[in-house]
């Protein structure tokens, strides 16, 4: 795997997921950066990266210009590899915490301009996730929700997008 655009760009990423990690194609991060690019802008947001697992979306929001961002994940190893990218690249701007998303979200007080969810596609309450993330984005925010296409969600997004096997779901906070 390899960070496909910003100051970051071409860096391959040392060392192997574990398993059970499904990272967000390059194809996908490049449609989902693009779109963000040329339609929201990244530079000078507070992104969260919420079921982050290899922490490719984060290291692209570094890369293209995010001021702050802040990963979960409540895999013990997937926090560990993130903090061998951290320490690699001296990245000051890139918070991570060990904690299970639903409690995160329980218990957050802190909005965010972007929030990327990446979670299991067989994740029990998928449906949910647009009305839990709200909270935690500020007035104006975007949800960018990564799922299976044809998955039903409780709100209605802005925008559908497929790529590949997947697809991305866009919500705002209004």
């Amino acid at each position: 795997m390899r960070v496909t655009g910003g100051e970051l760009k071409g860096w391959t990423i040392p060392g192997k997921f574990p398993e059970h990690v499904r990272p967000t194609t390059d194809m996908m991060r490049e449609a989902i950066f693009n779109k963000l690019s040329h339609t929201y802008g990244i530079e000078g947001m507070e992104v969260l990266d919420l079921f982050s697992g290899s922490g490719m979306v984060s290291l692209e929001f570094i890369s293209r210009g995010a001021d702050a961002v802040l990963s979960i994940d409540k895999d013990a190893k997937n926090i560990a590899l993130l903090k061998q990218f951290v320490a690699a690249k001296n990245i000051q701007n890139w918070q991570l915490s060990k904690i299970d998303v639903h409690q995160f979200l329980k218990t957050n007080d802190r909005e965010f301009d972007i929030v990327f969810a990446d979670p299991p596609y067989d994740m029990k309450g998928f449906a949910e996730l647009p009305t839990l993330c709200m909270p935690s984005l500020k007035k104006g925010g975007i949800l960018l929700l990564e799922h299976r296409p044809g998955t039903s969600f409780n709100s209605q997004p802005l925008e559908l997008r497929k790529h590949g096997s997947s697809a991305i779901a866009i919500f705002a906070k209004e």
